[in-house]
């Protein structure tokens, strides 16, 4: 007996399919229908109509779809000051100019940069984003910058940044005080309310995200696991990203960072640690035994000159691995710069060309991210989530495009995505926002700029042109 045909609402048809599914990774000239949020059925083309009746019709003939993006770490409002401080290492680059820009911020400018960040990130094919907003962090502003995010589209996570009080790490990091302006029960006392209203499984969550190891009070830090397994939600926290940092908490605790999380019982699988990069073997081993998720920022790192995280090793060791693109004010939201970075940085520490493959980093980027997340996407295949990606590989730049994988790792340029899909809606089509003005948003976040690089007094950080040393 011929079984009843499937109803879509969309179909994608002629394209090849990267489905990150182990039991059908790759489909040849395939096709996806879409149900409501949900994926329906994933086949070849010229079996579609034996399955699927209905729904609308787009010809994807010379592209690519894949899982929506994951950008696992990033700071969207950090856009406001882009560039500004290019040639500092970490410390000076926090004390001299993201430090006081994050001090002086507005909500209104705040929501104008995350609006524009996320816009920019959805056309470039990223699905779901883990914004760790942590200027300013009252429960509106963190509320407001869910808000926008949604209005644009995207899955996502606020991970609201958390302070509290100033400790011995905060003045050695130089940290800005104006930042400690909540004492550790209103951090948590504010973020249990923004969770509330934003609980797991809004299109949009919150997170606590005590702002780094280093220059948290370690009871902070312990309250804000508690909160994290008190309302179900994951958390997340800087950690490890440059060698002066561990040494600063060595030199406080008497032990490395993830030792110390481990002591403390707060190693687990809901943590999130972003950076990951000076964790010594021990430290990997504990990540590994825990289901700890690291995040490799590796463009942010080769901007700052922080270093390279130890892929293989971790992975070997069982750590959730996932990307992420970190500040904006850095390295822009670009997650196919990002997966290319991953892919040729590991080569280069491991002095091994086999050391990756594309299909390792497009997992970092699709299937890790959902597993952190511990939400049904990263994978095409029937009952997953709707959020994917189409990718045009028709451009002259893929030519000829021989392994369609390695294009997307290697050569594929945020512009070249055409459409996006979140939630089973067409978000992004032809590479043009269906929600928004993009215009406007861009007008609105250039007039924020302006405003608080003024506001901020570091408008001196607005170069023309410096003479290098070796010129």
């Amino acid at each position: 007996m011929q079984q009843p045909k499937l109803f879509a609402d969309i179909v994608f048809r002629g394209g090849d399919v990267v489905t990150l599914d182990p039991k059908n990774p790759y489909v040849k000239n395939g096709a996806v229908a879409v149900s409501g949020n949900r994926i329906a059925w994933i086949g070849k083309a010229v079996d579609l109509h034996a399955h699927v009746a209905g729904g609308r019709q787009l010809d994807i003939s010379g592209h690519v779809l894949i899982p929506g993006l994951v950008d696992s770490h990033t700071h969207l409002f950090q856009s406001l000051g882009k560039t500004l401080g290019d040639g500092m290492s970490l410390l000076p680059w926090l004390a001299k100019f993201m430090m006081p820009l994050s001090a002086n911020i507005t909500r209104d400018e705040a929501v104008a940069a995350v609006r524009m960040a996320t816009l920019s990130s959805l056309l470039g094919g990223a699905t779901t984003l883990v914004d760790n907003h942590y200027a300013p962090v009252d429960e509106g502003t963190i509320l407001a910058v869910a808000e926008a995010m949604e209005e644009v589209g995207v899955r996502g996570v606020v991970a609201r940044g958390i302070y509290g009080p100033m400790v011995e790490g905060g003045r050695r990091m130089n940290c800005d005080p104006r930042l400690f302006r909540y004492t550790a029960q209103e951090e948590l006392d504010i973020t249990r309310a923004c969770i509330a209203a934003r609980p797991t499984g809004s299109r949009v969550e919150v997170w606590p995200m005590p702002l780094n190891v280093v220059y948290l009070d370690p009871e902070l830090m312990i309250a804000c696991h508690d909160l994290a397994m008190e309302t179900g939600t994951s958390w997340q926290a800087h950690c490890s990203e440059s060698m002066f940092e561990v040494e600063i908490f060595e030199s406080i605790h008497g032990k490395r960072p993830a030792r110390w999380l481990h002591d403390a019982g707060i190693l687990n699988d809901r943590i999130t640690l972003a950076h990951a990069i000076w964790f010594d073997e021990e430290e990997i081993a504990l990540l590994g035994a825990a289901g700890a998720t690291a995040i490799h920022n590796p463009v942010c790192n080769q901007y700052l000159a922080s270093g390279i995280l130890p892929l293989g090793p971790l992975m070997r060791a069982g750590v959730n691995v996932t990307l992420g693109t970190d500040g904006t004010a850095c390295t822009g939201m670009n997650m196919f710069e990002a997966m290319k970075a991953a892919h040729i940085l590991q080569r280069l520490r491991e002095l091994q060309p086999d050391a990756t493959s594309s299909e390792m980093i497009l997992a970092l980027a699709t299937r890790n991210g959902g597993r952190m997340l511990r939400r049904n996407l990263g994978v095409l295949a029937e009952g997953t989530l709707a959020d994917l990606t189409v990718v045009d590989l028709r451009g002259i730049h893929h030519q000829p495009a021989l392994r369609p994988v390695c294009c997307l790792t290697l050569s594929t340029m945020g512009s070249d995505v055409r459409h996006v899909m979140v939630e089973g809606e067409i978000v992004v089509e032809n590479g043009r926002s269906t929600r928004v003005d993009q215009d406007k948003v861009v007008a609105d976040c250039l007039q924020a700029s302006r405003s608080l690089i003024r506001r901020a007094g570091i408008d001196g950080l607005v170069i023309d042109w410096i003479e290098s040393a070796s010129a």
